[in-house]
């Protein structure tokens, strides 16, 4: 069985075509991986419920394009039984805790945070192309591994 967490940026880049005026910022592999899961119930995705407030607060532009995110990209992601949306719960709070900023400068956002703490939680793989949590995990070995 296959397991990864899934940043924001994973999710607009897979659904770049929804996304207009977006560009793709991960990998060919790491896109395929998505696109595996949505047909392969052994690769199990976790999506941190701070993604799709990070998406909705930024890419809401009126009610039609909200509309077209909500059944474009939310419904497919929630009705998949191998997706999971997670919460910020105990265990990744305590995980969010844990992660410090790593010099001046690189200092994360707690969305970052809590992305990352949800893949610590799982000890999954985190596909992103955030360059803070990628020299984070270099530094700290917090996950076992990040494709972007």
């Amino acid at each position: 069985m296959e397991r990864y967490t899934i940043d924001t940026t994973a999710i607009i880049s897979y659904f770049i075509k929804v996304f207009e005026g977006a560009e793709s910022q991960i990998s060919p592999k790491s896109l395929d991986i998505i696109g595996r899961a949505f047909n392969d119930p052994d690769i199990i995705l976790y999506f941190p419920s701070i993604v799709f407030i990070e998406i909705f607060s930024k890419w809401f532009r009126d009610e039609e394009f909200a509309q077209k995110i909500k059944s474009e990209v939310f419904y497919p992601i929630r009705s998949q039984e191998n997706f999971a949306i997670e919460p910020l719960d105990k265990e990744v709070l305590e995980n969010f805790m844990k992660i410090t900023d790593i010099e001046q400068g690189w200092n994360f956002d707690n969305h970052d945070k809590q992305v990352l703490a949800t893949a610590m939680k799982y000890q999954a793989p985190l596909i992103t192309s955030d360059k803070k949590i990628i020299r984070y995990n270099k530094r700290k070995h917090v996950i076992p591994n990040i494709f972007s």
